[in-house]
């Protein structure tokens, strides 16, 4: 082979050029030599790009509940753990399709510092390499796991901040230790029965004073049967989107949910608890029998766009009364009953293209005036000790603070893609008009929002929300951004989509070989122009050179096949990794079986065995057809055996019983039967002078130019410039080449051979 004789001719020419030297500059050369053969070997030994990229999935938990006697958030005032009810977590999701990779985690919190999050993100980053852009932490907003950020009177622990750090940074260590090859699904349930909005319209004369002197036009849980109750003030958003992973084999590796659901809250007093989010995973785990699996099965319920929603119906009948927890598990059972009802239908994917972008963007502060820090002041120089209770004095002492504000904030925004299915991330409680918005403006089939993500920077009303006033508008750490910061964000978050939409797509498989970029032999003419020199001739019923109606000569430069009888000239040697280019023109004449049929012919590469082995013809191969429609069609010319084969990404529909390439398909192997280019017409007869409507072979009596690039396998065919068909793989790698005769008439006029060094 090519290969094998450049290899053994570079070994004779260093053995020269030792010998030729004289003793005292041998050691010096061997040195050289020894160094240059090293070298090689790891050039050798350097891994290649895959041609199929295989798509992965790994999940894993860790523990973040906090110790007794810490700071629980979520309340107006500071609450200490007094005892731990089930335990919080990190869950981790992590996709690689190859290419890109991708963490998703999410965090029992109810919020987390940007700081926190990142330093996570880091220490995961490196043990993982995964780059920390790629990574999505958010918190679920539980109002019952431990503070890891100051909000009211409740602040985090420093050595809290540090384990969440190491524990949410495992999490993601774990699930990329647990990588193993997978398929992915998505879809989407609904539930209106849980969502409400929270703020309400109230009717004409009802005051609703706020904590700063003003009146408000709305009021936050305004309570069941309140007789005041007009309409509720905005919508609510029932869908479930959720994101299921899968080995090959079936076996659930993780589902990621959302749904636009504030929590749930009633706990016991001082009980850590990861609320209706860490419900949900249980119960779903049960439902789909994963609850014992190793590595576990991990489910996880992000929180959507719940900024004004709870599961409270105000305009309903008081429920009676329940005992702890009772309501949050009737929440979280009702949710998974209706995920798992979606999820037993769902298509899953063997592969899809993942990506990830994301934005930072600078929001102004609405910092207090002079004259209402001073309001302010006076109202917590009459309080009665550190621990505030009224409505006022707590939101005086957040006026204060955030006099010492920034003029503007930095927050971070991101979108994540996942085949058609779309993740925007954003750090804010954000209103469910919002999430609807951006669900209506996105390009891709699926799209939802994860709140208090990558961070924290308070609720995110609507600036109609802002004019409604009501406690989600209310400034102070929980709430500060301008008033049309929702606008902005949205405005760049659409942006994103559309960017990931727009940008290259990560391939499922490498580039296409084309041997143009590589590095090249010098040319062996397979075809001198003169003779059938290192050719021999084989025709059915015949044998070997023995051509008596002269089936194949040379004429005027140009090798012309008459077609009057079946068979192939051959190749006197074999071939491997190289560039082939076969000029070639249709002549007017057919012959029987197929004189009104459409011309035919082909090149067979990688040619074994026996002369005639396959119908008494041609040895066998891999066929590049040559026939009017159809020049690159793959043809196995096997022996039914997995000796000879071709895989290449096809279309999910065959067309005329064929497979039919497609540059991002699934990839097929057959060892028998056809693999059509990829514009072949579907409407393709076999009749004499047939044209399609994308064909790229020229017509009857013109040049084409046929290129068959071939590496360790991978076969590309270029017709007349244009990359018509791929094999991934073939099967064998090598062999003789032969082009046939079969019943029409066609001029060669070049047969060249570059091998790919």
């Amino acid at each position: 082979m090519i290969k094998r004789q450049r290899t053994q001719n570079s070994n004779e020419g260093l053995a020269v050029l030792f010998r030729a030297q004289p003793p005292t500059k041998k050691i010096v050369l061997f040195i050289a030599i020894l160094f240059l053969v090293h070298m090689h070997a790891l050039a050798q030994q350097s891994p290649a790009e895959p041609r199929v990229k295989v798509f992965r999935a790994g999940a894993a938990t860790s523990v973040i509940t906090p110790k007794i006697g810490t700071s629980i958030n979520g309340n107006m005032q500071d609450v200490k753990v007094k005892h731990v009810h089930d335990d919080t977590h990190a869950r981790s999701l992590v996709l690689d399709d190859g290419a890109t990779k991708l963490a998703i985690v999410t965090l029992d919190l109810c919020m987390a510092y940007r700081e926190t999050i990142d330093r996570a993100k880091q220490r995961a980053h490196a043990f993982t390499a995964i780059p920390v852009e790629n990574m999505l932490i958010s918190s679920t907003h539980t109002h019952s796991g431990g503070t890891a950020c100051s909000v009211f009177q409740s602040d985090p622990d420093p050595a809290y901040l540090d384990f969440l750090v190491e524990r949410a940074a495992d999490a993601i260590i774990r699930a990329n230790n647990n990588l193993e090859p997978a398929k992915i699904g998505w879809g989407v349930g609904h539930e209106p029965g849980q969502v409400f909005n929270r703020r309400w319209k109230m009717k004409p004369g009802a005051v609703l004073t706020n904590p700063f002197g003003g009146v408000d036009r709305v009021k936050m849980n305004p309570g069941i049967g309140n007789p005041d109750l007009l309409e509720p003030a905005g919508p609510s958003d029932p869908e479930i989107p959720f994101v299921s992973v899968q080995s090959k084999d079936g076996t659930p590796i993780a589902l990621l949910a959302n749904y636009s659901l504030h929590y749930v809250g009633g706990t016991g007093s001082g009980e850590v608890s990861a609320d209706y989010f860490g419900m949900f995973a249980n119960k779903f785990s049960q439902l789909i029998g994963a609850d014992r699996q190793s590595p576990a099965f991990v489910a996880m319920m992000s929180n959507g766009t719940s900024g004004d929603i709870n599961n409270i119906n105000f305009g309903g009948t008081a429920p009676d009364p329940l005992p702890p927890y009772a309501k949050m598990e009737a929440v979280a059972n009702t949710i998974a009953a209706e995920v798992y009802k979606a999820y037993q239908h769902i298509p899953y994917h063997d592969w899809v293209p993942l990506a990830v972008v994301q934005e930072e963007i600078s929001l102004d502060v609405r910092k207090p005036r002079p004259e209402e820090i001073s309001r302010a002041e006076g109202i917590l120089s009459k309080s009665k000790g550190p621990n505030l209770v009224s409505i006022e004095e707590i939101y005086a002492r957040e006026t204060v603070l955030m006099k010492d504000f920034p003029d503007s904030q930095r927050i971070l925004l991101q979108a994540m893609r996942l085949g058609d299915l779309a993740i925007t991330a954003i750090p804010c409680e954000v209103f469910v008009e919002i999430g609807l918005e951006i669900k209506s403006k996105s390009p891709f089939g699926q799209t939802f929002t994860v709140s208090l993500a990558n961070g924290y920077h308070g609720y995110l009303p609507t600036p109609e929300h802002h004019e409604l006033g009501g406690y989600e508008t209310w400034r102070a750490r929980s709430s500060y951004l301008e008033v049309n910061a929702s606008r902005k964000i949205t405005e760049r978050v659409v942006a994103l989509f559309n960017q990931l939409n727009t940008m290259p797509v990560t391939s499922r498989y490498s580039k296409p070989l084309d041997a143009n970029d590589r590095n090249l032999g010098q040319k062996l003419a397979l075809f001198d122009g003169k003779s059938l020199a290192g050719w021999y001739t084989f025709l059915k019923d015949r044998g070997k050179n023995n051509d008596p109606k002269g089936v194949f000569t040379v004429r005027d430069g140009m090798i012309h096949i008459s077609g009057e009888e079946w068979g192939c000239i051959t190749t006197e040697e074999p071939y491997d990794d190289y560039k082939l280019v076969v000029e070639f023109k249709w002549g007017g004449g057919t012959h029987e079986p197929r004189l009104d049929k459409s011309r035919d012919s082909g090149i067979l590469l990688h040619s074994q065995g026996m002369d005639g082995g396959y119908s008494g013809t041609w040895m066998h191969s891999i066929e590049v057809q040559i026939i009017e429609g159809g020049t690159g069609d793959f043809i196995v010319v096997g022996n039914g055996t997995d000796q000879f084969a071709v895989t290449s990404p096809v279309a999910s529909q065959k067309v005329g019983g064929a497979h039919v390439y497609q540059s991002d398909g699934d990839p097929v192997t057959i060892h028998g039967g056809r693999i059509n280019w990829y514009g072949r017409d579907p409407e393709w007869k076999d009749v004499l002078d047939f044209r399609g409507a994308q064909d790229v072979e020229k017509p009857v009596g013109e040049w084409n130019t046929l290129e068959c690039h071939v590496l360790n396998g991978e076969i590309t065919v270029y017709l007349n410039g244009v990359l018509v068909n791929r094999a991934l793989d073939s099967k064998p790698k090598s062999g003789r080449i032969q082009i046939q005769s079969e019943a029409a008439e066609m001029w060669v006029r070049k047969v060249d051979l570059y091998p790919i060094l």
